[in-house]
């Protein structure tokens, strides 16, 4: 049968390395473009990227925001930047379907996407790409990007999710730290409407797509490459107000925030590291899997050469990238300190006054904040 083609589209403002390797394994598993909007127009990554076959750069400089946004200009919260380019990259594609997806999320294949896309072109529903989460396995070294376990989402287990999740519930979603509603790829071609976890038909809030799951890929999720990675997105979180806060992040993001800014190293040991009695647990359920996700042989053949892929490297690329950040992480305890996940601040540990003080610290911290 004929195969579809698919494309993806990222908006990014990371460290070279994780752009290239998600451009990379993306390109090397099937995508027939991948479209990379720079959320900083003067990136650098922008000359390496425009050497690989199949990349589309958009830099997005004033021009390109009084295009997409000519009564605004850029949006100031990063999911509508998210939104305008996705659908700004749908626009000039010529795949057949094409995805959205963060630069720390890869699509892993079980069967051909190309096929499965073929299957449901013009059955009029997207396709919903299931998350899995990356955590890490308490007392393993992390020396790579892409070390530790997966958790899957609690949904088919609702009625029974404080029992399994118990005390950690709260700074969850469905069993995972950062999203749990996966992504979803739609058709080039119709009047569809490309949002961050879901689409849309024409328009208006209440325009949903039919979706179906997707059985060929999966959809992991790093939320954080290294663990200085994670605390630095909930420093770039905790600068923004409140209001913003509450169309940005879900419920469990704001028990983060709260449990980050008196402790960063305990939250991030809380919510993402699992001791061996909890993994046993949560596979017993059939929510972790321990199957290792290993990119680094299909991003070196498409890249020509082996990126350092280690967290020493990122995380002084990171440092360079985000140095704000990095103090505000530094500031609260940095990567030390006190790291018993059981002793961890719960979501009423600090009051709105504290609150209101600390939010201030960050935001005069802050020279600029970029999410």
């Amino acid at each position: 049968m004929t195969r579809a083609t698919w494309a993806v589209v990222l908006t990014v403002d990371e460290p070279a390395v994780l752009v290239l390797a998600n451009v990379a394994w993306h390109l090397g598993t099937g995508a027939s473009e991948v479209h990379v909007y720079l959320d900083r127009p003067d990136d650098p990554v922008a000359v390496e990227l425009e050497t690989l076959a199949g990349v589309r750069v958009v830099r997005c400089d004033e021009a390109h925001w009084q295009a997409l946004a000519p009564k605004l200009g850029r949006p100031s919260l990063q999911m509508r930047r998210q939104g305008l380019n996705a659908n700004h990259a749908r626009a000039q594609s010529e795949a057949d379907w094409i995805v959205h997806l963060d630069a720390d999320e890869f699509l892993h294949q079980s069967a051909p996407l190309s096929r499965e896309f073929a299957c449901f072109s013009g059955l009029e529903h997207e396709i919903r790409f299931p998350v899995w989460e990356r955590a890490y396995a308490a007392g393993a070294p992390i020396t790579g990007l892409f070390d530790g376990v997966f958790r899957t989402t609690t949904k088919p287990l609702r009625p029974m999710e404080e029992a399994i999740l118990g005390a950690d519930r709260p700074f969850l979603i469905d069993g995972m730290a950062g999203h749990s509603e996966g992504k979803c790829a739609v058709p080039v071609q119709g009047n569809w409407r490309i949002g961050i976890h879901w689409s849309f038909r024409g328009k208006g809030k209440e325009t949903k797509s039919a979706r179906v799951p997707s059985r060929a890929a999966r959809l992991l999720h790093f939320d954080g490459l290294t663990p200085l990675h994670f605390l630095v997105k909930l420093a770039r979180y905790a600068g923004h107000t409140e209001e913003d806060l509450r169309r940005l992040v879900s419920k469990n993001r704001h028990v983060q925030i709260e449990a980050f800014l008196k402790g960063p190293m305990r939250l991030h040991d809380r919510v993402r590291v699992l001791d061996a009695e909890k993994r046993d647990w949560l596979a017993g359920f059939g929510i972790l899997s321990e199957e290792r996700f290993a990119p680094e042989t299909v991003i070196a053949e498409v890249l020509g050469y082996a990126p350092d892929l280690s967290v020493d490297a990122f995380d002084a690329a990171l440092r360079a990238r985000y140095p704000e950040a990095v103090e505000a992480v530094e500031a609260l305890g940095g990567q030390h300190g006190w790291r018993d996940p059981g002793r961890c601040p719960g979501p009423r540990d600090i009051s709105k006054r504290e609150m209101k003080g600390v939010r201030l610290f960050m935001a005069l911290l802050f020279v600029r904040v970029r999410a």
